[in-house]
């Protein structure tokens, strides 16, 4: 086999150099042909170790699962398992007890194979790509990308499949932590200062065509990196979700998932959210009060600022852009308090005000207390890390997949001298 490599190894430079008259390739030709030869070699080492590996093991008698007699094995059953490295064919030692009308296969036991003829990082590969994009693309992802080649409702049944087995082992871990008072143990080995619970709802469109929220939560670090033009940024890293369909399910799910990150040790829980009142009737009460701090979404507050502006002077007009700058910088540099002046003095005397300038007051008069910007900024935080758009934004992208991965499962069963400010402003 040493000599077979090398002779492939010396063939393949050969043909990369253009000799035996042949043209000299591209880039892009060779990291083609070294890519096949790569997998090549895998699929080949793999149908090696694997392909006849029980026709080389003494096989004798095996005890029946159902009366535990002891049965000679039957003979071979050849199954296909589809992998990263190729398509293959293994023989498995087969055995069957008459009597119980009972038959199993010890490899695929011993090898942790399922029913499915997808290897585990294939499905989980499937899974990924299946949450992500319409199935048919999935397919031809794969198959252009991966040489592996499987069908549209194979996409489907596994995407399907691996979400399902996600919200079991989802609904198991809550059912013992409330249930039988055990919560699981943490996880890391360093424990975060701060640990981030952001939610959001996703509108998510059913296979029948009709839409569904979904809730959506990631727990997650940050950290600091710096950009092309050396500004410092603040990112979301080690991302985990949970997603349900309920916010108390959400809830419960977020804080366990906390809970393995570090959540009852970490000397602080920031909780990130826009205004809709299931995330901050249920997921801060979950961890201790006094490390929990809460952060409305800066952009989502802005949103308010901007509608009402654009209500008052007309969309565009350049009055309420500029009232817009001034109150995003405001709220950020020195709280909601004046930005709700602001905003009632836009309220006439004689009249009732626009509908955005109302709900812009109700709202700010609901979330002051969560809108405290300058208090994180003074705490030596980044304000990007508190006010959350960069690090919901990352969860809202990748929470698709998950999202995805369950509702399948069921339906099937501001100013322009501060950057911070200035990016606010909506777009169009």
């Amino acid at each position: 086999m040493t000599e077979a490599f090398r002779e492939q190894l010396e063939a393949l430079y050969a043909w990369s150099n253009g000799e035996h008259g042949g043209k000299e390739p591209t880039a892009m030709q060779t990291e083609e042909r070294v890519r096949e030869w790569i997998r090549q070699i895998g699929e080949d080492t793999q149908v090696l170790l694997l392909g006849g590996m029980d026709r080389n093991r003494r096989k004798g008698k095996k005890p029946c699962p159902v009366c535990g007699e002891e049965i000679y094995w039957n003979g071979y059953e050849p199954r296909q398992y589809i992998t990263l490295l190729g398509e293959m064919q293994i023989e498995r030692a087969y055995y069957h007890h008459g009597a119980c009308h009972c038959g199993w296969v010890p490899l695929d036991e011993r090898l942790g194979l399922g029913a499915s003829e997808l290897s585990p990082f294939v499905q989980e590969m499937v899974s990924y790509l299946g949450g992500f994009m319409p199935f048919a693309q999935a397919q031809v992802y794969l198959e252009k990308y991966q040489n592996i080649h499987i069908s549209h409702d194979a996409v489907n049944n596994t995407t399907v499949m691996v979400g399902q087995e996600l919200r079991e082992k989802q609904e198991e871990a809550i059912q013992q932590a409330w249930e039988e008072c055990e919560l699981p143990d943490c996880e890391v080995d360093t424990l975060p200062e701060r640990l981030y619970v952001s939610a959001d709802g996703i509108n998510h469109l059913l296979p029948d065509g009709q839409g569904k929220e979904i809730k959506v939560a990631a727990v997650y670090e940050t950290e600091e990196r710096r950009n092309k033009k050396g500004e410092i940024e603040i990112h979301a890293v080690d991302i985990d979700y949970v997603v349900a369909t309920d916010p108390e399910t959400l809830a419960r799910a977020a804080y366990l998932q906390a809970v393995k990150r570090g959540a009852e040790l970490a000397e602080e829980v920031i909780i990130l959210g826009d205004g809709a009142s299931w995330i901050w009737n249920r997921i801060p009460p979950m961890s201790p009060k006094p490390k929990v701090t809460e952060v409305l979404d800066f952009y989502h507050a802005s949103e308010y600022i901007w509608d009402a502006g654009n209500a008052v002077w007309g969309q565009g007009a350049k009055e309420a852009k500029h009232w817009g700058e001034k109150q995003c910088h405001a709220l950020k540099h020195n709280g909601p308090v004046r930005v709700l002046g602001a905003l009632r003095a836009l309220d006439p005397a004689d009249d009732s005000p626009p509908e955005p300038v109302a709900k812009a007051i109700t709202y700010f008069e609901n979330q002051a207390h969560r809108m405290d910007y300058p208090s994180c900024t003074q705490r030596g935080t980044s304000d990007r890390q508190w006010f959350g758009r960069k690090c919901r934004q990352t969860s809202r992208r990748h929470a698709s997949q998950s999202s995805r991965y369950a509702l399948e499962s069921r339906t099937r069963r501001g100013c322009r001298s501060c950057p911070c400010c200035y990016s606010q402003q909506p777009l169009g």
